[in-house]
């Protein structure tokens, strides 16, 4: 299948040239944020942040706290940090007007395409599932309506709309459409570590809105492809969004550090930037149900951003954690701080079959991180 016809999607919230106008404007102003402004800060810390701080307390800034307060001092910083804010919210406020204008025909796409009896995947949500309330109260990302919204009448699919849409301007115009798929990224490291080498049953544990599940099936159309998440909105936008782009998955509304599946199931086990939105307790018991879920021979791939504070210093780690504060990310400390080689370790894995890795992102510079572990006997 073409990169163009994977990308062809009924699903997606289609923005009018007044809206594409605004979020492109989001779009450069995030560009701007990220590029020339973030840039700064690190000059902006030792002429003006640190010096600052040695003046009122007599040393350098020992820990992050304290280099989050000597960045504090810098004008600079603050006013990176207030434009950064107002960007997302600006970006969610635009992507509104679009999802909110078209909600009536997305949810009608989607009751259409999920009641097409020649549908390839499905979709099994648990009505007595109840996910940890902090997905309910807690917006992540700024998102409207967070990734939980209430669904009384059983037909939402406004967390997907708002996820794909939202995600498309924060990755900067390349997220769930563009070239520069996460899922793409792990299935050619795939193909380099493991060639000719193909899994019978694939699990992606916190899919969100699906962008990545739905590569898995066009990677390999042998296998059997299914994609657990959270919430039932969530969920049946990805649903409909996989049918809409002719992608075989099989969505489940499951927790993924406790799924109903049998044992020894899956030959691949992804997941694609949960790491950052569960907790260090879900993240350990993530560990735990990959050995339990991986077949003999199995390997785990569990990508996410490269924002660990190994070999940063204090200022760099003050400067990451802008988002657990500003940006509603609850976890995203106990990600950046994480060990889960030795958690992988620790659950069972043995250890030359556990590693840290980068994977080249498939547009641009840059990797994601990734911990893989692999179900068998020591490799030594």
């Amino acid at each position: 299948m073409s990169t163009n016809s994977m990308l062809a999607n009924t699903m997606l919230a289609q923005a009018t040239p007044d809206e594409v106008a605004r979020q492109r404007f989001v779009l450069a102003l995030k560009r701007h944020v990220a590029g020339g402004l973030r840039t700064g800060v690190a000059l902006a810390y030792a002429k003006q942040g640190e010096p600052a701080f040695v003046a009122a307390h007599g040393h350098v800034p020992n820990d992050r706290a304290e280099a989050e307060e000597a960045l504090d001092n810098s004008s600079h910083y603050r006013f990176t940090k207030s434009i950064n804010r107002a960007s997302q919210e600006m970006m969610w406020q635009a992507v509104g007007e679009t999802v909110y204008r078209e909600k009536e025909r997305m949810e009608a796409e989607a009751k259409r395409l999920v009641n097409n009896p020649q549908k390839m995947g499905s979709l099994t949500l648990d009505p007595a599932f109840k996910p940890d309330k902090i997905y309910e109260d807690c917006f992540i990302h700024l998102q409207p309506e967070g990734y939980c919204p209430p669904d009384a009448n059983g037909d939402s699919i406004i967390a997907g709309a708002f996820y794909e849409s939202g995600g498309r301007l924060y990755s900067m115009g390349r997220g769930m459409s563009g070239e520069d798929s996460k899922a793409g990224a792990v299935i050619k490291w795939l193909a380099e570590k493991r060639p000719a080498w193909t899994p019978k049953r694939v699990l992606d544990m916190g899919c969100s809105a699906g962008g990545a599940s739905v590569s898995y099936p066009f990677a390999y159309p042998d296998a059997e492809v299914h994609a657990v998440d959270l919430g039932s909105s969530m969920l049946r936008y990805a649903h409909a969004r996989a049918e809409s782009m002719g992608s075989a998955v099989h969505f489940h509304q499951m927790d993924a550090a406790h799924t109903s599946f049998p044992d020894g199931h899956f030959d691949l086990i992804v997941s694609h930037n949960m790491f950052h939105e569960i907790s260090g307790d879900t993240r350990r018991a993530v560990a735990a149900e990959t050995l339990r879920l991986l077949a003999p021979g199995g390997i785990a791939v569990h990508q996410d951003v490269d924002l660990l504070f190994r070999g940063k210093t204090h200022w760099e780690e003050a400067e990451r954690s802008y988002d657990l504060q500003f940006n509603n990310e609850p976890f995203w400390l106990e990600y950046a701080t994480n060990d889960f080689c030795a958690e992988l370790k620790a659950a069972g894995f043995a250890a030359d079959n556990v590693a840290e890795t980068k994977i080249p992102k498939m547009a641009g510079p840059g990797s994601w991180y990734a911990f893989t572990a692999v179900k068998g006997p020591s490799k030594g």
